[in-house]
C-alpha cells in the first residue's frame, strides 16, 4: 500500500469514527441506543390463557403447537431474544425485551387467525342476500339476528348474543347460555334480548372505512356492517388458511393503485380449488347477467375473511375469464390498509393459524435476569481482560502490538457502531459472539505480525517484510474467516432466538475485523513505515533467530500419543454424558416458577444472595412491576423443578429474610425449546457440510475429514466436562460450544492454510516433515491467539457473578480444547491420510536429510555426499549453508535491493 493509498484509508477511518462517535453521544442527531435483552434490561410479559375447544379437550400438543408459532411471529416482529414457555395446564408466558407498543404485540402473538375464503353470493343466508343474490348489509348484529331466531330454535345453536334493552351488545358471541347469562344469575333479564346464531351459519362482519359488499355494490363502510353466511366445512367455507403457501404470502403493493396490500400464494391443492370457485363465479355471473341483469354486467365474487371479518372480496369478470381464474399465480388481498396493517395481517397469515384461542391475562413490566451487580461485574471483567490483551500486545510486538492496540480499538468502535445501526440485541450469548470475535479480531494482526517477522528474519528490509507479511497472510486470513462467516450465516437463517444472537455477534465481528486488520492496521503500518527509525526489526519486535528449538519437537511422530490421549478424554466424556448425564438447567427442562411480594421494596440482589444461600444459585430471579431505586415489590423466580417440601422451604427462607408474602408456585416449562434446539442442532450439520464443500474446493477434499474430527472432539469434551462436574447447562452454554466451534475451525485452517503453502516449497519432504515444519511455523500464533482469547474469559471467570463464570468455565474448556485439537489432533490425522497416497508414501520410506525452516522459509539440504576412500585426500570444507538455501538467500537479496533505506 502506498503512503498516499494509506493516508486516504486512515483519513477515511478518523472520518468513519467521528460518525461512531455521533451514533454514540446522546443529543447529537444520528444518536441511537442500544438495544438490551431481557438478561440486561428486562421488557414486557404477557400472560395468555387458552381458551378449550368447544369440540375436544384442550392438549398439550396445542400449547407446544402455539409455542412455536408465537416465536415465529415474535421473531418476524424483529423482537430478538424472546423468552416463550408454557406455565400451568393452560397458560404460556412471553417476555418481550425492547417492545415499543406492547398492546399491537400482545393482540399480533395472541391472534387465532382463521382464514376463510368463501364463495360469497353463494354462501350467503337470509337476511344477508335479496331475491336477486344481492348481498344485504346489516348495521348491526342486533338487526341481523332478530328474524332469524324461529330457524335458530329449530337447532342446536353454538354462538349466542346478549343485548339490553336499548339494543347494545352486552356479551357476545359465546359458545353457550350459561356463558352469555354469567353475570345475570343465569337467566336473561328484563327488557334483555338474548339471541342464538342459526345452526350451519356464523356471523361475519366488515369494519368501518373498509370497503364492503352491499346491495348496490362495493362502497366504503360508514359503520362496522354485519352478514350471515353458511357454515358446513369442509364443505363451506370452500378454503382456509390450509391452502396457502406461507412462504409465498407478503405485504407488497398494488402496482395500479400503490396501495398496501397482501399477497397470497395456493398450495397445489388450494390452486385448484381457486380455480374450480371462480370458475363457477364466472359462469353464474354471466347466467344471471343475461337473465335478470337488463342490460347491467353482474358479477360475483370472492370473499377472504380473516377472524371472521371480510379483508377483501375481489370480483370475478366472466367476459375476461369465462372459465375462471387459475390459482397458480395466487391471489392478493387489498382493503384500506396502512403498510403497518398490511404487514400485520401478512405476518399473522404467514405463521398460520394458533390452533386454539388465546385471551390476555397479564401484562407487566419485567426487570433483567441479571441484575446491576451482575452487569456491573460483566464490564469489570470485560475492561481487565481489555487491558491485558492489549499489555500483551504491546510487550510481545512492542510497536507493531501499539499497532494491533490501536487496530483493536478501531475494531471496537466499528463493531458497537454496528451494533447500534443493525440494532442487534445484546444478550449473554450475544457477548459470546463478542469474545469470539474480540478472538478473531485479535488473531487477524497476530497473522499479519507473524509473518511480518519472518520475512524480517528472513533479510528483507522492514518495509518489504510489512508488504510480504500482507500479502501472505491476507488469503490465511480470509480462508479462516469465511469457513466461520459460513457458520454463522447458516445459524443465523435457520436458527432463532439466543442462537440466532449468537450467530448475528459472530457475523458482524468477522466482517469488521476483515475490515479492520487488512485496511486500518496496514494504512497505519504503511504511514509509519516512511520513518527512518522504524527501520529498525528490533524497535517493531521482528528481531528473532526464528523458531524456539523447544518448540522443534516431531508432533507427528508422536501423533499415537496425541490421539491416544484425546481418545482416552472422548471416552470420558461419552461415559460421563452416558452415565451422569448432564444437568440440564430449567431453560431446557422446565421448572418451578415461584411469584411472591413483599412488604417494602427490595433488591434483585438481596433475593439472588437468599437463594443462592439455600442452594438455589442457579435460580433466575425478576423483579415485576415498577422499580423503585432499582428495588422491586413484586418478584418472580424460576428454579429447577422443585418438591412441595423444597417449595415450602425456599418460600420460609424467602419470608424470613426479605419479608416475602403472596407466594404462588407453578409448573413451567423450558424457554430453549425442542424447536430451537432442533433448529440449532439442523444448522450446525447444515454449515459444517457447507464448510467441508469450501474446504475441499480451496484446500483439499483430504483436509476437510480432520477439520470435521477436531470439532466433534471439541464439543464432546467440553460437553463432558460438563456431565463430569455436573454444572447446569443453560441457553448461556449453548452459546459457548457454539463459540468453540468456531474458534476451533478457525484455528485449524490457519494452520492448514500454512501446510498448503509448505507442501511445494517442500517438494522432496515427506508429509510428515511437511506438516512438522508447519506447526513448528505456526505454533507460536498459536499460542498467542489462545493466550490473548482466553485473557478476557479467565477475567470473566474471577471477577464475573455465578451466571458469568458459568459462562466462562464453558469457554475456557471449549477453546483450550480447541487449542490442542487444532496441533495433535487436526493436523496428526492429516498427515495420517494424506500419507496413504502413493507420492507420499514413497517419500514416507525414503530418508529425505535436514528440512528446516530459514526465517519462515522452507528450505532443503542436499543428501549428504558418499563418504571419500580411505586412501583418497580429504576432501574439501562443504559449503556452510546449502545451495537451495543459498539460492533462496540470493533470491531475497535480489527482492531487497528496491527497497532500501528511507533518506
Amino acid at each position: 500500500m502506498t503512503r498516499r493509498a494509506a493516508l486516504v484509508v486512515v483519513s477515511l477511518v478518523v472520518v468513519a469514527l467521528v460518525g461512531v462517535a455521533l451514533l454514540a453521544i446522546p443529543g447529537s442527531p444520528i444518536h441511537k441506543k442500544t438495544t438490551l435483552g431481557l438478561d440486561l434490561q428486562g421488557g414486557l410479559e404477557v400472560t395468555l390463557q387458552a381458551v378449550p375447544p368447544k369440540d375436544r379437550p384442550l392438549t398439550k400438543a396445542d400449547l407446544e403447537r402455539s409455542v412455536s408459532i408465537m416465536r415465529d411471529r415474535v421473531d418476524r416482529l424483529g423482537v430478538s431474544e424472546p423468552e416463550i414457555r408454557t406455565q400451568g395446564s393452560d397458560q404460556i408466558a412471553i417476555q418481550l425485551p425492547g417492545v415499543k407498543d406492547p398492546a399491537a404485540a400482545a393482540k399480533i402473538i395472541g391472534k387465532t387467525a382463521t382464514l376463510e375464503l368463501y364463495d360469497l353470493e353463494a354462501n350467503l343466508a337470509p337476511p344477508s342476500i335479496d331475491a336477486r343474490r344481492f348481498p344485504v348489509e346489516k348495521a348491526s348484529v342486533y338487526d341481523l339476528l332478530a328474524g332469524q331466531q324461529a330457524l335458530a330454535a329449530r337447532g342446536a345453536p353454538d354462538q349466542y348474543w346478549l343485548f339490553d334493552g336499548k339494543k347494545k351488545l352486552v356479551a357476545g358471541p359465546v359458545s353457550t347460555k350459561a356463558a352469555a347469562l354469567r353475570k345475570f344469575g343465569g337467566r336473561v333479564p328484563k327488557a334483555f334480548k338474548l339471541f342464538a346464531v342459526p345452526p350451519g351459519t356464523v356471523v361475519v362482519s366488515c369494519a368501518p372505512g373498509d370497503i364492503c359488499p352491499t346491495q348496490s355494490g362495493g362502497n366504503i363502510a360508514p359503520v362496522r356492517l354485519w352478514y350471515l353466511l353458511k357454515y358446513d366445512p369442509p364443505a363451506v367455507p370452500e378454503m382456509t388458511g390450509a391452502d396457502l403457501k406461507l412462504s409465498g404470502t407478503r405485504q407488497d403493493f398494488d402496482t395500479q393503485t400503490n396501495q398496501p396490500i397482501v399477497t397470497m400464494q395456493f398450495t397445489k391443492a388450494g390452486a385448484r380449488k381457486f380455480a374450480e370457485i371462480t370458475r363457477r363465479e364466472a359462469q353464474r355471473g354471466k347466467l344471471l347477467t343475461n337473465t335478470i341483469g337488463g342490460g347491467q354486467k353482474i358479477e360475483q365474487h370472492f370473499a377472504i375473511v380473516l377472524d371472521r371479518e371480510i379483508k377483501s372480496f375481489p370480483s370475478i369478470d366472466w367476459e375476461r375469464y369465462p372459465g375462471g381464474i387459475s390459482g397458480s399465480n395466487g391471489a392478493q388481498i387489498t382493503g384500506n390498509f396502512t403498510i403497518q396493517e398490511a404487514k400485520d395481517l401478512a405476518l399473522v397469515l404467514q405463521t398460520g393459524a394458533l390452533p386454539v384461542k388465546f385471551v390476555t391475562l397479564d401484562q407487566t413490566a419485567i426487570s433483567a435476569t441479571l441484575g446491576k451487580d451482575s452487569l456491573n461485574e460483566a464490564k469489570k471483567a470485560a475492561l481487565i481482560g481489555l487491558l491485558v490483551v492489549a499489555l500483551f500486545l504491546l510487550l510481545f510486538y512492542r510497536l507493531l502490538g501499539l499497532v494491533a492496540v490501536l487496530g483493536l480499538g478501531i475494531y471496537a468502535a466499528f463493531l458497537y457502531a454496528a451494533i447500534l445501526l443493525f440494532n442487534v440485541t445484546l444478550t449473554l450469548p450475544g457477548f459470546a459472539g463478542l469474545v469470539l470475535t474480540l478472538g478473531v479480531a485479535a488473531d487477524a494482526n497476530v497473522v499479519i505480525f507473524e509473518r511480518i517477522k519472518e520475512e524480517s528474519r528472513a533479510g528483507r528490509s522492514v518495509r518489504a517484510a510489512i508488504q510480504t507479511g500482507y500479502t501472505k497472510g491476507f488469503h490465511t486470513i480470509v480462508d479462516a474467516n469465511v469457513v466461520t462467516a459460513i457458520t454463522a450465516l447458516v445459524l443465523f437463517a435457520v436458527a432463532t432466538a439466543s442462537v440466532r444472537g449468537f450467530a448475528l455477534m459472530l457475523l458482524i465481528g468477522t466482517a469488521v475485523s476483515m475490515l479492520t486488520a487488512v485496511l486500518a492496521t496496514r494504512a497505519l503500518l504503511s504511514l509509519l513505515a516512511g520513518f527512518k527509525w522504524f527501520e529498525s526489526p528490533r524497535f517493531v519486535g521482528a528481531e528473532g533467530r526464528g523458531i524456539p528449538g523447544w518448540l522443534k519437537l516431531d508432533y507427528i511422530g508422536r501423533r499415537r500419543i496425541w490421539l491416544t490421549i484425546s481418545g482416552v478424554v472422548v471416552a470420558v466424556s461419552i461415559v460421563a454424558l452416558l452415565f451422569l448425564r448432564l444437568n440440564l438447567g430449567i431453560d431446557f427442562k422446565g421448572g418451578t416458577q415461584l411469584s411472591f411480594k413483599t412488604a417494602a421494596p427490595v433488591s434483585l440482589e438481596a433475593v439472588r444472595a437468599e437463594t443462592a444461600r439455600v442452594g438455589r444459585a442457579s435460580a433466575v430471579i425478576q423483579g415485576r412491576g415498577t422499580a423503585t431505586n432499582g428495588k422491586y415489590r413484586s418478584f418472580q423466580l424460576r428454579t429447577e423443578t422443585l418438591t412441595a417440601a423444597e417449595t415450602a422451604q425456599l418460600q420460609s427462607s424467602l419470608a424470613r429474610s426479605v419479608d416475602a408474602e403472596a407466594f404462588g408456585a407453578k409448573n413451567v416449562s423450558s424457554s430453549f425449546g425442542r424447536q430451537i434446539a432442533r433448529s440449532a442442532i439442523f444448522a450446525i450439520v447444515v454449515s459444517l457440510l457447507l464448510i467441508v464443500g469450501y474446504i475441499s474446493t480451496r484446500f483439499q477434499w483430504q483436509f476437510a475429514a480432520p477439520v470435521i474430527i477436531a470439532l466433534a472432539h471439541d464439543v464432546i469434551i467440553t460437553v463432558g466436562v460438563y456431565a463430569l462436574v455436573g454444572r447446569e447447562v443453560t441457553t448461556s452454554t449453548v452459546a459457548a460450544v457454539l463459540t468453540v466451534l468456531g474458534y476451533s475451525i478457525y484455528d485449524t485452517i490457519i494452520i492448514f492454510d500454512r501446510i498448503r503453502e509448505n507442501v511445494p516449497l517442500m517438494k522432496r519432504g515427506s508429509y510428515r516433515q511437511i506438516v512438522n515444519v508447519s506447526l513448528w511455523e505456526t505454533i507460536p500464533r498459536s499460542l498467542a491467539t489462545s493466550f490473548i482469547t482466553l485473557l478476557p474469559i479467565l477475567a470473566l471467570l474471577a471477577f464475573g457473578g455465578d451466571t458469568l463464570k458459568d459462562f466462562a468455565f464453558a469457554l475456557l474448556i471449549g477453546i483450550a480444547s480447541g487449542a490442542y485439537s487444532s496441533i495433535f489432533v487436526a493436523a496428526p490425522i492429516l498427515s495420517m491420510i494424506k500419507e496413504r497416497e502413493p507420492e507420499y508414501a514413497r517419500r514416507k520410506h525414503e530418508d529425505v536429510a535436514g528440512i528446516q525452516s530459514v526465517g519462515g522459509v522452507v528450505v532443503e539440504a542436499a543428501p549428504a555426499p558418499a563418504p571419500a576412500p580411505a586412501s583418497a585426500p580429504a576432501p574439501a570444507a562443504p559449503a556452510a549453508v546449502p545451495s537451495s538455501a543459498k539460492r533462496e538467500r540470493r533470491r531475497q537479496r535480489r527482492s531487497n535491493r528496491p527497497h532500501g533505506r528511507a533518506r
